[in-house]
């Protein structure tokens, strides 16, 4: 089913309305798909095994025209799936009377009894749908029956999600559809006969209420089956990620604002650095996607992981390093961290116990081949949260993505730290007061880098390059890394943090040729929905790697498999490091990193296209120019209150246009006043993301209360030193508008005007906003 066609699925607001308004001019089956005939109720896609309902004549009772139900291929269970185990729900099956025939006034009315034994084949034709039971209303000439069912799609992770996706159809179609309390659940009911069902639209050309009956009926599931799809879509997107990805109310949003619903077309997205909804077309790319899940044999989730994998590298890595699949970019530093803890554990076992600390050694001397990995976090404070607890080997959220499993901040990853000490530096790169990056950084991660290294023959040192930290910073310079692996080798790891994704496209495939792996994301610049990530090793890591894996004891492979577990399936492994790929649990795919990376590509993809079709990388650098100086320029124009700060633009391959994307800002209540600290910015965070016309000051302006109104979605605030900053930044869906000419530069700017003017409006009437409007 495509986007287009679940789309165009009315909405069912009122029992009456909500079956006529399925039905075309000459009372056939609508909802976005063509209508059935008298003898085929519904026939989908195949899957392994096709599945359908069908109405057929019974040979064997001569002179009875009523029809009767025959199921063919019906599921008559419900699979509630999760990542490693299978819940089995069997629906309380019922069959059809022989006999549905009722006294006139009833026929004239609809036959209820074959109307709800029509929808119950259909409800068990589909997989979206759970029967419950059928109940008789009365049995008196109302001759009214209800049935109850579920609503919900496979690779639910249980009945709490089901019940959500029934909940939420049952709220959007109320009317139609009622909630009802079913052995302590709540269960979704329609009551039948439905109004009008049976009765022609056109009476000059009459149908024979049998086949109405058959048509509509089969419209209005299909109507249902649409919304079903589109609420488990999102559910199933908001699963296998960390505590950052917790939703919440009728809009489903995380803390950012942002959710798995598309992005409301009225919403101004400036805020792609921090978090992103999907567009409606990276939805429907996700939406494909599932169906493709649903629809594919055992093998699919190895099919379309592997899918995933190969056209990232082709958009990205040049032929030059294959990807490991992550939840996010935090998490993604365990890859990082695992090859140097491969490569430390390798050097301990070549190096004397002797000529290590002693820490290292067994009470009787002897080595206790241990690793020893230090992790240098460049821009500190500036780079994903829990960055620091990542590269440490510890959980870095109280929620992980897979196994369901509440654990404590800072705790250690399982196993993991027998098999090396792990600890990480942070190195702020800004310095105090002023805020000004540091010029002395390198010196700073040199010296610390060399101290580590120093300390024990077989430490290796993970060093950080970020190309583009939360504000645009690219720190340490490439030369250090080049330097320093020159010197050392295999004992510095040279990771390029480039999770933004604000750089030119040459910048991955040579840092994987010249370098070390790439940690990238989906959802930062490109705008997929949070969170998606990966790991870019090059060729020559992956082989070193898996020679490491190779000789190391099973027992070892097992303790990483475990580690890994939180966060990976063996599909997102894959092939790249096979003896790790096998030692993972079986099970599924983590969906909701699949989803959310479908929605990513469509993102990335779109953009490629647009920029092949336009004039090519060059043409699309200076659209990026365009924007950048523009939004900058009008930037300074709202003193006091916003103050715009000035960015680093680093040129070459390290930024898309060979300038800082990011526009970051500081604000303030008036002339003289302290800028706004962290915990205020957030509040105008908040403020900026709703229409507060309503809330200004009396005496405010017409004009500003149009300001007001738009609802505008930011990058969050970043704690640096001589004030904190709220940015504004270019994403890749405005990119994509600029260069096709979807949108113009002009208006487009105009929009920006508008944002930099509610920051400044807000923070001139802050404390009576947060006072009367939080």
């Amino acid at each position: 089913m495509s986007y287009a066609t679940a789309a165009s699925a009315p909405a069912l607001n009122t029992r009456a309305f909500a079956v006529s308004r399925v039905f075309d001019a000459n009372g056939r089956a609508g909802g976005g798909r063509s209508g059935a005939s008298s003898n085929l109720v519904i026939n989908r896609k195949p899957a392994s095994t096709p599945v359908r309902a069908r109405l057929v004549n019974d040979g064997q009772q001569a002179g009875n025209k009523q029809p009767r139900i025959i199921e063919g291929g019906v599921r008559h269970s419900m699979r509630v799936t999760r990542l490693r185990d299978l819940v089995e729900i069997s629906p309380d099956l019922w069959a059809p009377s022989e006999d549905s025939g009722f006294p006139a006034p009833v026929a004239a009315r609809g036959d209820g009894l074959a109307q709800a034994a029509i929808f119950k084949a259909l409800l068990l034709a589909s997989q979206h749908f759970r029967l419950y039971s059928q109940k008789t209303i009365s049995d008196d000439n109302d001759g009214a029956y209800g049935v109850r069912f579920l609503m919900g799609s496979p690779r639910m992770e249980g009945l709490d999600d089901v019940d959500r996706v029934t909940k939420c159809v049952c709220d959007r179609d109320h009317g139609l559809l009622e909630l009802v309390p079913e052995s302590g659940m709540m269960v979704a009911e329609i009551k039948f006969p439905l109004p009008a069902l049976e009765t022609p639209a056109d009476t000059s050309s009459p149908s024979d209420p049998e086949t109405l009956r058959v048509e509509r009926l089969t419209a209005l599931v299909l109507a249902l089956e649409a919304q079903v799809v589109d609420e488990s879509v999102v559910c199933l997107m908001e699963k296998g990620s960390d505590d950052r990805s917790t939703f919440h109310g009728t809009a489903r949003h995380n803390k950012y604002f942002t959710g798995m619903y598309a992005r409301a077309p009225d919403l101004l997205h400036r805020g792609t650095c921090t978090s992103s909804s999907p567009t409606p077309g990276a939805l429907e790319a996700s939406k494909e996607m599932l169906h493709r899940l649903w629809e594919g044999e055992e093998e699919s989730d190895v099919h379309l992981m592997e899918e995933v994998r190969d056209r990232v590298e082709a958009l990205f890595c040049g032929g030059n390093g294959r990807m490991v699949v992550h939840p996010s970019g935090t998490d993604a530093e365990t890859m990082p961290l695992l090859q140097a803890v491969l490569e430390s554990r390798a050097l301990a076992r070549s190096v004397p116990a002797a000529a290590r600390p002693a820490r290292f050694s067994n009470p009787d001397g002897s080595a206790t081949g241990r690793g020893n990995v230090v992790s240098l976090v460049a821009c500190a404070g500036e780079v994903g949260s829990g960055t620091t607890e990542a590269c440490m080997g510890r959980f870095f959220s109280k929620a992980v993505p897979l196994g369901g499993n509440r654990v404590a901040m800072g705790q250690e990853l399982p196993a993991l730290h027998h098999l090396a000490a792990m600890e990480a530096v942070d190195l702020v790169a800004r310095a105090d007061g002023s805020g000004d990056p540091c010029s002395d950084y390198d010196d700073v991660v040199e010296a610390a880098a060399r101290a580590a290294l120093a300390s024990d023959p077989a430490a290796v040192v993970v060093l950080h390059t970020v190309a583009g930290s939360k504000t645009g910073l690219r720190l340490p310079s490439p030369e250090l890394s080049t330097r320093l692996r020159a010197e050392f080798g295999a004992r510095v790891v040279s990771v390029l943090d480039a999770c933004q994704m604000r750089h030119h496209p040459s910048l991955i495939p040579e840092w994987l040729d010249q370098q070390g792996p790439v940690l990238m994301t989906s959802s930062k610049f490109f705008g997929g929905p949070s969170f998606g990530s990966g790991v870019f090793f090059p060729h020559a890591a992956v082989a070193r790697m898996n020679q490491h894996l190779d000789v190391e004891p099973p027992a070892t492979v097992a303790a990483i498999a475990e580690a890994c577990a939180s966060y990976l399936t063996h599909h997102d492994i894959g092939d790249v490091l096979p003896k790790l790929h096998d030692a993972m649990p079986p099970g599924f795919c983590n969906v909701g990193v699949l989803l959310r990376w479908a929605a990513g590509l469509h993102e990335m993809e779109t953009l490629a296209d647009a920029t092949a079709a336009n004039g090519g990388i060059a043409a699309t650098e200076v659209a990026v120019r365009s924007w950048v100086y523009a939004v900058r320029e009008q930037a300074t124009h709202f003193q006091p209150f916003l103050e715009y700060v000035p960015a680093e633009d680093y040129g070459g391959a390290w930024q898309l246009g060979g300038v800082n994307t990011i526009v970051s800002v500081r604000l303030r209540a008036g002339a003289g006043e302290a800028f706004f600290s962290t915990a205020e910015l957030k509040q105008v965070y908040s403020l900026m993301t709703t229409d507060v016309s309503e809330f200004l000051m009396p005496e405010s302006s017409m004009a500003e209360r149009r300001v007001a109104s738009q609802r505008c979605l930011t990058g969050q605030p970043v704690d640096v030193p001589g004030g904190s900053v709220l940015r504004t930044v270019l994403g890749a869906a405005q990119l994509k508008d600029l260069v096709s000419g979807k949108q113009q530069l002009a208006p487009m700017l105009e929009d920006d005007r508008v944002l930099l003017a509610k920051l400044a409006l807000i923070a001139s009437q802050f404390r009576h906003l947060v006072t009367h409007a939080l």
